[in-house]
């Protein structure tokens, strides 16, 4: 009985032992977590929990956020886009497009092509102005019919050589000429020019491109054949200011003897001698003309294929001598050489050193 109870005092005892240790232990932690707690205030604005096995602990406050950074470097402003026509462009071509935008500042240097006026536009900054690159007459591939067809189309820049194709057709026979776009309006067309005295004629029944643009050698021609609609021709020293002979093709039409002078000058074989109606003298200087209501008739207008373009030997000496030798009149204003009279004279004045012009409008 003594054993019994014995024993039962003694599992008591360890029971309460083992619960005070338990409890100890407890304490232990607790002091522990407290302390950590008070250190984590310390460094952390909020608290961590017990962290046991490395879990639930609270996340720590976000960093003093940084200065800001310097501002990048701005880049080129690229170039406005224009809006083109639809369709593709030739290979190693550039299309422009036709707009009706406004040509400002923020699109200087912009280029468009105007359907409407068949040509390139630039932008200045405040207008759209004309671009001359490549308008009629002034290269191969786009030439007039004639000078006064350039003219007529607003493509003159001022007397000098065009590209001309009087038949029209393809361009690939077309031709430099020379072109007064002065005289009387402009529009004229070099035919033919005589330099040397003794030139046989001025007109040859064989036509000649090379004669067009031929201002200061001898070159003998007749007019295209193609430029049937010609309505004057004209004959002048080649200087600004000394007066020009001008045959009207219309006046007093139709008459049998215009008629043969105007085949003659289309390139016909001559030997005439004619009364022709239809001239007038013109004075660049004060831009008059003589007669100036009207014109006149040279009385035995000489036209030979062989011999040149005259009137009688005998006659005034005011209109026109252009013959192969010289005449024994001599009723002539002016003249610089003897070698000059009646071989190189225009309404009464004869240069040795000028050369003619035949022209045709």
């Amino acid at each position: 009985m003594f054993r019994l109870l014995s024993a039962l005092i003694l599992i008591f005892m360890i029971g309460v032992l083992g619960s005070f240790a338990s409890v100890q232990n407890d304490l232990v932690n607790s002091k522990v977590s407290t302390n950590v707690t008070e250190q984590c205030g310390k460094f952390f604005s909020k608290c961590c929990r017990d962290g046991r096995d490395g879990r639930d602990g609270r996340d720590g406050n976000q960093g003093v956020k940084g200065d800001k950074g310097d501002p990048g470097i701005r880049g080129e402003k690229g170039q406005r886009g224009r809006r083109g026509l639809p369709g593709k462009s030739p290979k190693g071509a550039i299309k422009f497009g036709d707009t009706a935008e406004n040509c400002t500042l923020g699109i200087a240097g912009t280029v468009q092509y105007s359907t409407s006026e068949k040509t390139l536009l630039i932008c200045d900054g405040s207008a759209w102005l004309l671009v001359f690159t490549a308008g009629k007459g002034h290269t191969a591939h786009n030439p007039g019919l004639h000078c006064l067809d350039i003219l007529n189309s607003g493509q003159s820049r001022g007397s000098g050589l065009y590209w001309i194709d009087p038949n029209g057709g393809s361009t690939d026979d077309s031709f430099q000429a020379f072109c007064d776009m002065e005289t009387e309006r402009g529009g004229w067309t070099l035919v033919a020019t005589k330099v040397s005295p003794t030139l046989s004629s001025i007109i040859k029944p064989e036509f000649s491109t090379l004669a067009a643009k031929t201002k200061y050698a001898d070159a003998s021609s007749h007019i295209h054949p193609s430029m049937k609609d010609w309505k004057e021709v004209m004959l002048r020293f080649a200087d600004v200011n000394t007066i020009r002979v001008i045959y009207n093709r219309k006046a007093g039409a139709p008459q049998p003897d215009k008629e043969e002078f105007e085949k003659y000058l289309m390139g016909k074989s001559s030997q005439l001698k004619k009364n022709v109606y239809g001239f007038y003298k013109y004075s660049p200087t004060d831009q008059n003309r003589s007669p100036s209501g009207g014109y006149a008739t040279i009385t035995a207008l000489h036209f030979y294929s062989t011999a040149g373009i005259s009137e009688n030997h005998s006659g005034s000496d005011k209109w026109l001598d252009m013959w192969h030798s010289a005449d024994g009149s001599n009723n002539y204003i002016y003249t610089d050489n003897t070698q000059a009279l009646g071989t190189k004279c225009i309404a009464g004045y004869c240069y040795l050193i000028k050369p003619i012009w035949l022209m045709v409008r």
